[in-house]
């Protein structure tokens, strides 16, 4: 097998944050079961910021470019399904968390609409924020205006354990207030903390308003 080097790996970093990756973390998810990992040890995050203009036209519900997200999601997609590529070239096994990929590998319940390994779960481990009350992964730099996608791998990256970021959603419940559809239950999330305590996902209509008006997020646009 090719041993990828510390180079090949430092490539790997400035390749994608050429390519537009604004976040780039790593997480040990070694200590998870087979049926979640596939079996694989590492996982790496990439993250791309959503505008601060895009977030406060949300918050102000002026007309916006409402595909900005979408369009996003979709390069966080494309940077994943290249980083796993590069990581075969060098003779290791990767598997991409492009939703095309999870699609086409049976990797995504219909019925209940998750994922073995959500893009959150990794993040979590990684170290780089929170799941909030909204379900989503609050960082206290960005809040929650980013889209992400993850890749697991057994390349050798030089990985430490992380401590879980708890909570810092305190007695804030905007997002609860705020959502249309009420998704949101209102209840603060823990280690055992299962999703649908914290949203009801067969309600939610994806209208982000619970994304834009976290408290981390507003405080994200005014920096």
């Amino acid at each position: 097998m090719v041993q990828i080097n510390h180079s090949a790996l430092i490539n790997l970093e400035m390749e994608l944050k050429r390519k537009g990756a604004d976040i780039i973390r790593f997480a040990d998810i070694s200590s998870l079961s087979d049926k979640i990992n596939r079996g694989f040890s590492k996982a790496i995050l990439i993250g791309i910021l959503l505008s601060k203009e895009y977030i406060i036209n949300l918050c102000e519900t002026i007309q916006t470019d409402l595909n900005e997200f979408g369009e996003k999601e979709c390069r966080a997609d494309e940077l994943a399904d290249w980083t796993a590529e590069y990581l075969q070239k060098h003779g290791y096994n990767a598997f991409s968390q492009s939703e095309k990929n999870l699609w086409e590998n049976g990797c995504f319940d219909t019925n209940t609409k998750s994922s073995p390994l959500p893009h959150k779960s990794i993040a979590l481990l990684s170290g780089l924020g929170w799941i909030g009350k909204n379900d989503l992964l609050i960082t206290q730099d960005y809040g929650c205006a980013f889209c992400m996608c993850t890749v697991l791998t057994d390349a050798p990256i030089d990985v430490k354990v992380q401590p879980l970021v708890s909570s810092k959603c305190g007695e804030c419940d905007i997002c609860k207030q705020i959502c249309p559809t009420n998704a949101i239950l209102g209840n603060v999330w823990s280690r055992n903390c299962d999703r649908d305590r914290l949203v009801d996902v067969f309600r939610c209509e994806g209208c982000l308003k619970c994304l834009s008006h976290c408290q981390w997020t507003v405080s994200y646009t005014k920096k």
